[in-house]
């Protein structure tokens, strides 16, 4: 489970407080059905579509998204509300920024995303807001965005598009997706092959595979990062051993009695779990015996740079492969 683009993780210390089965990540589209409270906003899109006149004649634009739905659009989307930072930092890197009329008070890279309109967060946005801004295609995330939401954006009779990069070459298909959906397929295919060199130029430098690494995105409560998550693509590509992957599960809730018999060799904590290190120790004085504390390789990771899976994420590759393999930032 995750968190994506959201602050940082999505704020997974709120989530999994409320949803113990992340519905999010087990979306089931089958028996789609219309929300009567929705029809008035349905309604009145539809009539706001019509006064806005035809669009100009152009090719239409077929996809194929991460829920495997078949979506078309008439042509190139040209008013874009994007649900997710992972996929507003996309947008704008291949050129598309200045189609994004919408995104969430999560979206704050690049700067200029913070002249677009807020639709509200990630969970439960803004309808009538979204209705406001004439949108001709919505994106949003699996791992960031709630099933529910999913279905009512679906029943606003705008084009719906979900993402689910779930690796570092699960990003390059996205960003190639949102560069067809966009009309910048030429920009998004240069930026994917600029950050596959960087990527293979890092991966060089991974000399040792055998650091084992514990990362947490929060400490009150502890949940770890498990196996199929971007984060532990991130993490195993920069060469760790990660601790919680044999636990089967995405999020895993972790004992402090847990990482004392671990015993990492390097303890990662999203910074947006912890303002200061020295509050580690302060909550879990026994970890201050853990090999990762008296060899100085604890360390609070930028949580906006390692957790979205969009361009920056090869950033956040770059940050791990330096804590891990040098132990230096």
């Amino acid at each position: 489970m995750h968190c994506q683009g959201f602050p940082g993780i999505l704020d997974a210390r709120r989530l999994l407080a409320s949803h113990p089965a992340p519905r999010y990540l087990s979306w089931d589209i089958a028996s789609t059905t219309v929300s009567p409270m929705l029809l008035p906003w349905r309604l009145a899109l539809i009539a706001v579509l019509l006064l806005s006149g035809p669009a100009p004649s152009a090719a239409q634009v077929t996809v194929t998204d991460d829920l495997h739905r078949t979506v078309t659009l008439p042509a190139a989307a040209r008013r874009i509300i994007s649900l997710a930072p992972s996929i507003t930092e996309s947008l704008f890197a291949i050129g598309a920024g200045e189609l994004v009329v919408g995104v969430t008070e999560y979206c704050t890279f690049p700067p200029e995303a913070a002249r677009r309109v807020r639709v509200g967060g990630m969970i439960t946005p803004s309808i009538e807001t979204i209705v406001s801004l004439k949108p001709d295609l919505i994106l949003v995330s699996m791992e960031g965005n709630l099933r529910e939401d999913f279905l009512r954006l679906t029943d606003l009779e705008v084009p719906v598009v979900v993402t689910n990069p779930r690796t570092l070459d699960d990003i390059a298909s996205s960003i190639r997706l949102l560069g067809t959906l966009a009309g910048h397929t030429d920009e998004a295919d240069s930026l994917v092959r600029r950050l596959a060199a960087r990527r293979r130029h890092l991966q060089d430098g991974v000399t040792s595979r055998s650091q084992r690494v514990l990362m947490f995105v929060s400490l009150q409560p502890l949940i770890a990062v498990g196996a199929g998550t971007f984060l532990h693509d991130l993490l195993t590509s920069a060469g760790a051993s990660n601790l919680a992957a044999h636990t089967g599960m995405t999020y895993p809730a972790y004992s402090r009695e847990a990482v004392t018999a671990g015993d990492p060799d390097v303890l990662l904590i999203l910074s947006d779990a912890l303002p200061a290190l020295d509050g580690v120790t302060t909550l879990f004085p026994e970890w201050g015996r853990l090999t990762a504390f008296r060899n100085g390789r604890v360390f609070l990771v930028d949580a906006d740079l390692v957790s979205r899976p969009g361009p920056r994420a090869v950033d956040g590759l770059e940050l791990l492969v330096s804590l891990i393999q040098t132990g230096r930032p």
